[in-house]
């Protein structure tokens, strides 16, 4: 957003064969989805030179009011005075202004008057959610999907990875993708086949779906006889790939006899049938992918050096969903966009989305896909076409680790011992009415309930 340009400022961003150096990128934030209409874009904001944040109820739009950008959105919920995000040299801050319905960080309540101290926080503004997250490093450029219209990733080390990916794709170096089971690591590689402006087809193969003699069959092809059964020749997905990309998905998982085959097929662009006897002419990029450390494979003797020097020129890691949290809005509107058949509208109730936001999904994206199709499903009512998802609609179970409030809470700083000692104070005053006390403090019932969740505070004789 606005702000005055700073320098080519870098930071170190670690790995195990040595630093690479990474531009700093300014604070950011995100404005990931609206309960009520979870296909609208999700939208970033750079604060760069940006002392603070007001978030509130207004014509829907963004202004740079001198130092403060002011985000102003089309929410019943939100109050024309809302939170206020400071940020300062000594770090960021959240303020609630007194709003009515309260804002909520991380899905905790902000008291009146307090402001707490965050570096990566999801803000709760009426029924739209936020991403702020602080300085970071990497890309200020976000990839964007072949429409033009949608970006890949806000994150920004991701953003950088695949910028450098592009480049070499459209070299026709080969690649590999690593990351975490269910992260996207096959989508990522669809799309660097798209950027990469190869005119051949994306072949794929799942190298531990198959047993290696099957497997070698279906990459090299073979001749008519060359086995029992072998009655016609078979091209092989190898040369299936001719001018375009080859993925091989865990990749981690062939053996090391074909392991020597492919470098051998990389390195001198030829490949030979099983029971062929000359070896044929191809052209693809390989695009490698696997969810298992293949450095310690190399070191353990479980994978060729070679190979890995020759497919590991850029590892492209995919971050899990856990660390990319920015990208959540762009995530569930890709599995919800365009509405599944026979939905003709969708909303979430707030707790629904609120859990889906925090939850960490150790499944990644698959999880996410299966568990938004399953709710779709579960909440379309009958003859109706609208579906509004509630926590009722969540298969048991599967946000069990996002259900924050019914932990028992950790140590409190000075700032929450007070609160505790003031909230404990106003329900002993009101008896444990936890709505007399929402009342004097001028917030929801629910306000307070989550208050007490967080401070660890029960009502007298409870």
């Amino acid at each position: 957003m606005a702000g005055g340009s700073k320098g080519p400022e870098t930071l170190r961003q670690p790995s195990r064969g040595g630093g690479v150096e990474l531009p700093r990128v300014p604070p950011m934030l995100v404005r990931l989805l609206s309960a009520d209409d979870p296909g609208v874009l999700s939208v970033r904001h750079w604060l760069e030179g940006i002392d603070a944040v007001r978030i509130f109820r207004g014509q829907p739009g963004v202004r740079l009011n001198a130092s403060t950008l002011e985000v102003a959105i089309d929410d019943p919920y939100a109050s024309a005075n809302h939170v206020l995000v400071r940020l300062t040299p000594e770090g960021i801050t959240v303020q609630d202004e007194g709003s009515s319905n309260g804002t909520y960080v991380d899905g905790e309540p902000l008291l009146p008057g307090e402001e707490r101290r965050v570096r990566s926080a999801l803000i709760e503004v009426g029924r739209n959610f936020f991403l702020l997250r602080d300085e970071t490093a990497g890309s200020r450029e976000s990839p964007m999907m072949p429409d033009g219209r949608v970006p890949v990733t806000f994150h920004a080390g991701f953003a950088e990875e695949l910028r450098r990916a592009v480049r070499l794709a459209r070299r026709a170096h080969d690649l590999l993708v690593v990351g975490e089971s269910g992260a996207g690591k096959e989508v990522a590689a669809r799309w660097l086949h798209q950027q990469s402006g190869r005119p051949g087809p994306l072949v794929a193969v799942n190298c531990a779906a198959l047993p290696e003699h099957l497997l070698e069959d279906e990459l090299f092809g073979h001749v008519k006889g060359a086995f029992s059964g072998a009655e016609s020749d078979r091209t092989g997905l190898i040369r299936a790939a001719h001018g375009g990309v080859l993925l091989l998905d865990e990749v981690g998982e062939m053996s090391p006899s074909l392991q020597a085959k492919l470098l051998r097929v990389l390195e001198d662009k030829k490949v030979r049938p099983l029971g062929g006897e000359r070896e044929l002419p191809v052209d693809i990029q390989v695009i490698a992918a696997t969810n298992r450390d293949l450095r310690t494979m190399v070191d353990e003797g479980e994978f060729r050096q070679d190979l890995h020097a020759r497919l590991g020129l850029l590892t492209v890691r995919i971050p899990p969903m856990r660390e990319r949290r920015e990208d959540l809005g762009l995530l569930i509107r890709s599995v919800l966009t365009p509405l599944p058949a026979g939905v003709q509208s969708l909303r979430f109730e707030l707790e629904a989305l609120r859990s889906l936001l925090l939850h960490d999904w150790p499944m990644n994206v698959r999880e996410l896909r299966k568990l938004l199709l399953a709710a779709v499903d579960l909440a379309i009512p009958e003859g109706e076409g609208a579906v509004v998802i509630g926590p009722q609609h969540v298969p048991s179970g599967i946000l069990g680790s996002s259900e924050r409030s019914t932990a028992a809470p950790g140590p409190l700083s000075t700032e929450d011992e007070a609160l505790r000692a003031r909230l404990s104070g106003l329900l002993a005053e009101h008896k444990g009415n936890i709505a007399a006390v929402a009342r004097e403090i001028e917030k929801p019932r629910i306000f307070v309930q989550r208050l007490m969740a967080r401070l660890g505070v029960r009502r007298p004789g409870h």
